[in-house]
């Protein structure tokens, strides 16, 4: 905020009052440092949540926001290493996708999105075997050293009544 800001905003009578040199214009200057610091903090509130300006330690806060929370979750003997380990560039983009996750939620095209995200992968293929409430997720190559990950990410985003089976993708060759 200009150092002439708060002066502008009082009735005409007192800006004429505020003459420079006098003490309402450095109650004014006053004032203006003494909001500075929380202007400029206003002035970048859209990078704080902003998922891929936010600094690092944002970004689990933001997943709560978002009903991610559970991604972020730490295991109290390993200390404040999150359960999943999903690498903190992967939950910011499962934070920006959350409003599309959250529409797509309990579906084969959900399923295959999220755990994309998650793991940087592209390639999942998530099967809703007909008549039996049952997904079969068949995980790309590339995402092989990452299937405990997948399986617990599938028990946790199935729909409660699907029972869910996570196979490795057999490789075209």
């Amino acid at each position: 905020m200009a150092e002439h800001g708060l002066i502008e905003i009082l009735p005409e009578v007192m800006q004429v009052a505020a003459a420079p040199g006098s003490p309402l214009a450095a109650l004014g200057a006053a004032a203006a440092d003494l909001h500075g610091p929380v202007s400029a903090v206003l002035d970048e509130i859209d990078g704080v949540i902003d998922p891929y300006r936010t600094p690092d330690a944002l970004v689990p806060f933001l997943a709560g926001w978002v009903d991610l929370g559970w991604l972020t979750a730490v295991d109290a003997e390993v200390g404040s290493r999150p359960v999943l380990g999903i690498a903190p560039h992967r939950l910011r983009d499962l934070v920006a996708a959350s409003a599309d996750l959250s529409a797509r939620r309990g579906t084969p095209a959900g399923l295959a999105r999220f755990l994309h995200l998650a793991t940087g992968v592209d390639g999942f293929l998530v099967q809703d075997v007909p008549g039996a409430f049952h997904v079969r997720v068949l995980v790309p190559t590339a995402a092989g050293d990452r299937i405990d990950l997948v399986r617990r990410l599938v028990d946790a985003l199935r729909p409660a009544h699907v029972t869910s089976q996570v196979l490795m993708r057999p490789s075209v060759g």
